[in-house]
């Protein structure tokens, strides 16, 4: 991806972001067509400062996929998992939500100015609107599952206050907006990118439908997805590390991370489920050990791969030599820089995949069972099965568990099980901490907002019921 200029103009100043940012300006940033290109790469460069940490935390960290590490001191997992208080969200990254909104003030800033500039190529205008809508829409997205309510912003620069929208009205911006991207993108590009696409954009609208449980309007956005042509299973069990290399037949949309584009960073998906030999864990009080790697528990293990039975994903997805061991590494993200330095974190290049083929069959699945349709729904739930080498489904046990199951061993790492638990009303039956009856009308699987960004907004914010 080509980085170029890094616009941001920081949105609902008094709410979101305490240090603004002046300059560039409205007035200056946008002037062709190619700034305007350079301005859309920057809002997926926001996006790659922030989100592959908030998609392992707030997915796989607060899902209870990877717990405590050898050294029972690690404060990520143990803080972000015990949610007996706000400061143990607090301190795992709570309630900081202004990448998001930096990202979003980009692509309103993008949105303002793209209509007032000449000189585009044939569609080149509205791909670049579809785009901006896109990552607006999945900023938006993340932030209505994180914290159910929030401000809701178009314009590049807020000066006033803006209280919390319900969630209807950030929904309906969320399909509005994927909605024109849906229509102003290509299926593919001529250039090899992991820039929206019009795939993407019909994958990210069937989560959302399947999050409001709209699941015929999700079974057939999932199918214009699955039968597109667009993309395809990896099939080859050894090449599955492709995946996560990044620009697969499968990856739908992911945060490229590329040496040649200097787009190495440190994130914790990388650096604290992995020890050495790829890195040493300086971290939390790691002291350069493997004592503080987040591992994957012998009860996880036993749940999701049982001994005996067959599943190539067990020693793709995590690395062999560990599995026996007390902490078993995790290594969907094991791509090195060439020539790395290995004594260092910043030499991942592994993408991070939002969502990816195999995701949507199984929502498929999920959305199937949903509307009284078993059959089908077994046929795409053992599309993923028959990759792995498991056998196949034919009935026993509950079937929406089995693909709620299904999904957390295919997308573990990838940010997608605490949000299945909510989104499938399942989180007191598979977690073990969010256990009320009333889980979900009490709010208990929002995150809280910081009290800096409520005092901040002269308590025009307010905060989630449950944490306060």
């Amino acid at each position: 991806m080509i980085i170029g200029l890094f616009f941001i103009i920081t949105s609902c100043k008094k709410i979101i972001d305490r240090d603004i940012i002046q300059s560039p300006t409205e007035a200056n940033a946008f002037k062709t067509p190619a700034d305007i290109n350079h301005g859309v790469a920057g809002a997926y460069a926001i996006l790659r400062t922030f989100l592959p940490d908030q998609v392992f935390l707030f997915g796989d960290i607060q899902g209870e996929n990877f717990n405590k590490a050898k050294n029972g001191g690690s404060r990520l997992e143990t803080d972000l998992q015990r949610r007996s208080g706000v400061g143990d969200l607090y301190q795992a990254g709570a309630g900081n939500w202004n990448g998001y909104y930096k990202t979003i003030a980009q692509c309103n800033l993008l949105l303002e100015t793209i209509p007032k500039i000449s000189g585009y190529q044939v569609n080149e205008k509205e791909r670049y609107i579809g785009e901006a809508k896109f990552i607006r829409a999945l900023c938006y997205f993340y932030l209505a599952r994180l914290y159910g309510d929030v401000p809701l912003s178009t314009k590049a620069v807020e000066i006033t206050n803006i209280p919390r929208a319900p969630q209807e009205e950030v929904f309906k911006l969320i399909n509005e907006d994927l909605d024109v991207a849906i229509a102003s993108l290509q299926n593919n590009y001529t250039e090899k990118s992991t820039r929206a696409t019009k795939g993407a954009a019909a994958a990210i609208k069937a989560h959302v439908m399947g999050w409001l449980r709209k699941y015929d309007e999700c079974e057939k956005l999932c199918n214009t997805v699955i039968t597109g042509g667009t993309y395809s299973l990896v099939q080859d069990s050894a090449a599955l590390i492709s995946i996560f290399i990044g620009k697969s037949q499968e990856g739908i949309f992911e945060l490229d991370f590329d040496s040649r584009n200097n787009e190495l960073q440190r994130n914790k998906v990388y650096g604290r489920t992995l020890g050495r030999p790829w890195y040493k864990d300086q971290s939390d009080g790691g002291g350069g050990t493997d004592d503080y790697v987040l591992g994957f528990t012998p009860a996880n293990r036993a749940l999701l791969f049982p001994t005996g039975v067959r599943d190539t994903r067990r020693d793709v997805w995590f690395i062999k030599d560990t599995w026996t061991k007390e902490i078993l590494f995790f290594g969907k993200y094991r791509t090195l820089k060439a020539q790395g330095d290995t004594a260092s974190q910043n030499i991942n290049e592994s993408n991070i995949v939002i969502t990816r083929l195999a995701d949507v069959i199984l929502l498929r699945a999920e959305a199937l069972e949903a509307l009284g349709r078993p059959g089908e729904a077994i046929t795409e739930l053992n599309k993923i099965r028959n990759r792995a080498k498991r056998p196949v489904y034919t009935s026993g046990g509950v079937l929406a568990d089995t693909i709620l199951i299904e999904r957390r061993k295919e997308l573990i790492g990838e940010g997608h099980y605490f949000f299945d638990l909510v989104r499938t009303r399942k989180m007191a039956k598979y977690h073990s901490k969010i256990k009320q009856a009333d889980w979900y009308e009490a709010g208990a699987w929002l995150l809280p907002l910081t009290a800096a960004n409520i005092a901040a907004s002269n308590f025009v914010l307010t905060q989630n019921s449950f944490w306060r």
